[in-house]
């Protein structure tokens, strides 16, 4: 069952804005979803398969991923438009799950409050990745080549992320996901969304 919500906006958006800001909050409401506790099986089974299907090397998967979780989610349940008013204040009012809604509206305004912070392990987990050369590593075809030491440093960086993003440990995910490695660049992928949505809640542009 499904439930109005209100995002309040303000101040002059664009056309980019909506629908970067519109895609973006759909991303993060998928993700936030398919980690809710009790779900249809059906859900699960298609939530299972984008957890495990993509490579993670390059935009697309993180795209892919993003769209297969859409899929999983109950059409009804999905973000849905009830009205707009532009104005200022105006709103945007969608029909969804409030219990998500709620979840990423608390996330989205802690990221905000604490970006300076998040950003710091973000850049640096990204820099040490481009070092090891492991950005563009695919790894279900070469997963079992790492060291035990790349393995020991992917799961450090992986459960700092997951408790910066308010998580109890990245093993919340790799549950799912089955390797550490891909459990950190969907946690990596999460972040930079949550902080698109940040970045409106900062500049007075949304209320989540």
């Amino acid at each position: 069952m499904t439930d109005n919500y209100k995002i309040n906006i303000d101040k002059r958006w664009s056309l980019e804005d909506l629908y970067v800001f519109s895609r973006t909050y759909e991303q993060v409401y998928f993700l936030a979803y398919s980690l809710l506790p009790e779900l249809p099986d059906d859900a699960l089974d298609r939530i299972s398969r984008a957890y495990h299907t993509y490579p993670w090397q390059g935009g697309y998967s993180a795209v892919n991923f993003y769209n297969q979780l859409k899929y999983s989610v109950p059409i009804a349940q999905r973000p849905n438009v009830v009205s707009i008013r532009y104005a200022s204040p105006g709103y945007l009012e969608l029909g969804l799950l409030l219990g998500v809604a709620f979840s990423v509206s608390k996330l989205v305004k802690y990221v905000a409050g604490s970006i300076k912070e998040i950003n710091l392990v973000y850049n640096e987990i990204m820099s040490d990745l481009q070092k090891r050369k492991l950005l563009r590593l695919e790894v279900k075809q070469k997963g079992l080549e790492l060291s035990r030491s790349q393995l020991h440093f992917i799961e450090e960086h992986a459960e700092s992320m997951a408790k910066l993003l308010m998580f109890k440990g990245h093993s919340e995910i790799t549950d799912r996901t089955g390797h550490p490695f891909i459990t950190l660049k969907i946690l990596l992928s999460y972040y930079r969304r949550l902080r698109k949505l940040a970045e409106y809640q900062s500049k007075g542009k949304a209320d989540l």
